[in-house]
């Protein structure tokens, strides 16, 4: 995918001066971690020579299509997210028409904190991870505060209308996309919520062993939590198993048991769906992993087609 032109040093002292004409860019870095999208860190001095860290993120072409509106959207979201006491980043500019930058962008606060792959203690890796999720989706944030955002039911649409990948990296795709295509959308068993849409470990930061933020939500949308769980679930069962996976899920809904998990399945195909479009081969994994990566994808994707009730199976 095509990134951005990346902002010059005149155009991100324009955003920062936009915010406080009073701040003073000392230094910027590029951030690795986006695929589509340039991420910069900014570091600025405050009057009285504090320093304050930035990031700007400018948003690619595959956001822009989803949403031509991507940084307001994203700015507003933070807005509400922050106000509840949530770990993301606090916004503070959002410029979609380009008249400072190269074109749409957000400025937020920098998350001083790293990815994590390899946790020395899983089940609180995971632990922290659900009750995250979980605070995310309980912080009543009604759908009259977020009309901005997608319904999630859209998705699966939008997807099935492009053609399956040419290649196919994963087993069983076509098995997702006839159980879908046969039976979308699930009923609302669920109060619909704010979802992050991408939550996976690459988009959590921690800091001394604790969850430090959330990043990344360029793809929230609106709907059944059960979307983001099941998305979670396909990711951690990627990285660390299917008992981990299986960890993670009775964590989150330990801390909200009233939920309907009915529908479960067809989430779980979504995600499937949604990572069907993932291409592998560029990630630079060694055959085995490469070899195991698919076989998840397979066991999670035969799992959620085994638990389909007849009705939905059938097209």
């Amino acid at each position: 995918m095509r990134q951005p032109v990346l902002a010059t040093p005149e155009q991100i002292s324009a955003l920062v001066r936009a915010v406080d004409p009073r701040w003073r860019v000392v230094r910027t870095w590029p951030l690795a971690g986006a695929v589509a999208a340039q991420v910069s860190g900014i570091e600025v001095e405050e009057p009285g020579g504090r320093l304050r860290q930035l990031v700007l993120h400018q948003y690619g072409a595959a956001n822009l299509r989803s949403d031509p509106l991507a940084a307001r959207t994203e700015y507003r979201l933070l807005e509400l997210l922050s106000a509840r006491g949530l770990p993301v980043p606090r916004p503070w500019l959002a410029d979609e028409t380009g008249a400072l930058g190269p074109g749409p962008c957000l400025l937020q606060d920098f998350i001083d904190g790293a990815r994590v792959d390899d946790p020395p203690d899983v089940a609180d890796y995971t632990g922290q991870l659900a009750a995250t999720l979980a605070a995310v989706h309980d912080a009543g944030i009604a759908r009259a505060d977020v009309p901005f955002l997608p319904d999630v039911r859209t998705d699966v649409p939008r997807r099935l209308e492009r053609p399956p990948p040419a290649r196919d990296p994963f087993p069983g795709v076509s098995a997702v996309r006839a159980a879908l295509a046969a039976s979308w959308p699930p009923p609302p068993v669920n109060q619909p919520v704010v979802l992050h849409g991408d939550y996976w470990p690459g988009n959590v930061l921690w800091r001394a062993g604790r969850l430090a933020g959330v990043i990344d939500w360029e793809d929230a949308a609106f709907g059944d939590p059960l979307a983001d769980l099941a998305i979670s679930r396909l990711e951690i069962g990627w990285a660390h198993g299917a008992a981990v996976m299986e960890t993670l899920t009775s964590q989150y809904l330990t801390l909200r048991p009233g939920l309907d998990v009915s529908t479960m399945p067809m989430w779980d195909l979504h995600a499937a769906l949604r990572a069907s479009t993932f291409d592998i081969s560029t990630w630079g994994l060694p055959a085995p992993r490469l070899a195991a990566a698919r076989g998840a994808f397979a066991e999670f994707a035969a799992s959620a087609l085994g638990q389909l009730t007849p009705a939905e199976a059938s097209p």
